[in-house]
């Protein structure tokens, strides 16, 4: 690939991830592209013209950030189709009665959580999502253990000291993560770079973690690696995952359960 490729392949990957990150410091997008921090100074100059990010000391944002909503339903409204079909099969094939079950903070878990809502299968829930948590308030057959602390009021999430201490006493028998890319070397990885730990924990106290992530999310990499696909017992996906990718992961071992159109 040449040099004029590979900077705007990187160029892509820059903004998207800012579209996931409040910002992102220079530092961490030369680690996340393994290359230089004049390189990655260029790449935010070169960005910053086109008007597709705002530098800041030691860093950037995305100008298309959108103060008057929080990032998470910013996110919420993208595949929203897809995401439902997947919570239908995640509650119909995936979710036995009197499981104990995490749900992350991604939107998809928050399907997750309203189609539990309308089922009659009782379950507990243990999240620290507060829209999760929302869409089961008045759910008498669904017991709610919410990791609270200090409300992350951009991700709409809690991730503080107090909601780690919380995690550590609690266990489920099966963890949906909510990623930002899967890839077939780094694996399961995230940008959001606050939440990692509460992922990372969720996914050592469960017997066993489904990783949730709609056709877009593979063969990306993200900043954070939560853990290995060696380490999941498979992923939810939609049926627009295409035949070649379904047959890359099929390959190395990778369960997928494709929600059906």
């Amino acid at each position: 690939m040449n040099n004029d490729k590979k900077a705007r392949r990187r160029h892509q990957r820059i903004c998207e991830v800012l579209q996931e990150q409040e910002h992102m410091q220079v530092l961490e997008l030369c680690e996340l592209f393994h290359v230089s921090p004049a390189t990655i100074r260029n790449d935010l100059t070169v960005l910053e013209k086109k008007q597709l990010l705002k530098r800041i000391p030691g860093g950037a944002v995305s100008i298309g950030r959108m103060p008057q909503n929080t990032i998470f339903s910013a996110r919420e409204s993208l595949h929203m189709d897809l995401k439902d079909k997947m919570a239908d099969y995640a509650v119909a094939h995936l979710i036995k009665e009197g499981m104990n079950v995490a749900l992350d903070a991604g939107t998809t878990c928050c399907a997750i959580a309203k189609k539990l809502a309308d089922a009659s299968c009782r379950c507990t829930v243990i999240t620290y999502s507060l829209p999760v948590a929302n869409a089961l308030v008045h759910c008498e057959h669904i017991e709610v253990f919410l990791m609270a602390g200090r409300l992350d009021k951009k991700h709409e999430s809690f991730h503080d000291d107090v909601a780690v201490e919380a995690m550590k006493r609690m266990n489920s028998d099966v963890f949906f993560l909510s990623p930002n890319g899967i890839d077939p070397i780094a694996g399961i990885t995230s940008s959001a770079t606050d939440e990692n730990i509460m992922k990372r924990m969720m996914h050592e106290h469960a017997e066993e973690t489904i990783v949730c992530a709609d056709h877009s999310k593979f063969l990306k990499k993200a900043f954070k690696t939560i853990c290995q696909l060696s380490d999941i017992k498979g992923i939810l996906s939609d049926s627009e995952l295409s035949g070649e990718i379904q047959q890359k992961y099929s390959a190395m071992g990778v369960r997928l359960y494709l929600a059906e159109k």
